[in-house]
């Protein structure tokens, strides 16, 4: 396993591959985004704080879109799927990270920055943790909504309904707290798209924080709020809320909530990298 000196650079390769003024997996501007040195520049400038290299390579050939999401995949899958271009993807591949982006394809279509790039990568890591059994990424997952599901019980009263599906009611995401999940999420999320209120679906939140942890080397998280205000609103009202209970109210209290929980996750973070070592992963 490489984990890279801080004299070499944070990017092994960034290597578009086909031709990107023909038609391909990869549309709109990000034809003309992804092989733009300034691009190559700005993921440089992301990806220098994680202690892995990195090889990044983006994939306009006709027919390789058809892959998108398959996660960890063989150098004998490569060789099949991408041909005379295989090789490059390989070589190289044994003390890297390598990830192979087949288009940019996902609910909200946005451009192809480098962070869509860490939170894509982060949804190939979750698409084999199921075919391995334990993995990194289900435990951080486990981890986090157990952790969520504590929380709000015990700082909001707001408890986790228990499932036939799990071994326990706070171990995964539980579908009667989804608009709880989003405000909170929302409410303490440091990166973008919590501070635009734009977590509508709860998972979507550890993607974002594995991004946020490729690019700062660590998890921010605001304090618990106080109140929150949610859910559809009648006559430009919220229909519903959630108070936090009175002894947690002090400010430390939930700042140290939210901190373990932030702390946490950068631990488990690390552990998903360090096993993502060797493995190439097609998004």
């Amino acid at each position: 396993m490489k984990i890279k000196d801080i004299t070499e650079a944070p990017l092994a390769d960034f290597q578009p591959i086909g031709d990107f003024a023909k038609p391909g997996p990869f549309t709109g501007v990000d034809k003309k985004l992804v092989p733009h040195a300034a691009t190559k520049m700005k993921a440089e400038k992301f990806f220098e704080k994680t202690p892995y290299d990195f090889r990044l390579f983006f994939s306009n050939v006709s027919g390789t879109g058809k892959y998108g999401e398959s996660g960890v995949t063989s150098p004998a899958s490569i060789q099949k799927i991408f041909g005379e271009q295989a090789q490059q993807i390989i070589t190289g591949s044994e003390d890297a990270i390598t990830v192979v982006f087949v288009g940019n394809v996902g609910t909200a279509k946005v451009m192809m920055t480098p962070w869509i790039m860490a939170h894509r990568f982060g949804h190939a890591i979750q698409a084999t943790r199921y075919s391995k059994g334990w993995s990194a990424w289900g435990n951080a997952e486990d981890h986090f909504f157990t952790t969520v599901n504590n929380t709000l019980s015990e700082y909001y009263g707001k408890v986790a309904q228990r499932s036939s599906r799990l071994q326990s009611q706070s171990q995964k995401m539980s579908n009667n707290l989804t608009a709880e999940y989003n405000a909170l999420f929302n409410a303490v999320g440091t990166q973008k798209s919590s501070r635009n209120n734009q977590i509508k679906r709860p998972y979507e939140f550890m993607y974002e924080l594995f991004a946020q942890y490729l690019k700062d080397g660590k998890i921010t998280l605001n304090p618990l709020p106080t109140d929150l205000t949610y859910g559809r609103k009648v006559f430009g009202n919220p229909t519903q809320y959630m108070k936090i209970k009175t002894e947690y109210t002090d400010e430390s209290e939930r700042s140290l909530a939210s901190g373990i929980l932030a702390n946490d996750m950068g631990y488990m973070f690390s552990d998903v990298l360090s096993g993502s070592v060797g493995n190439i992963y097609v998004m």
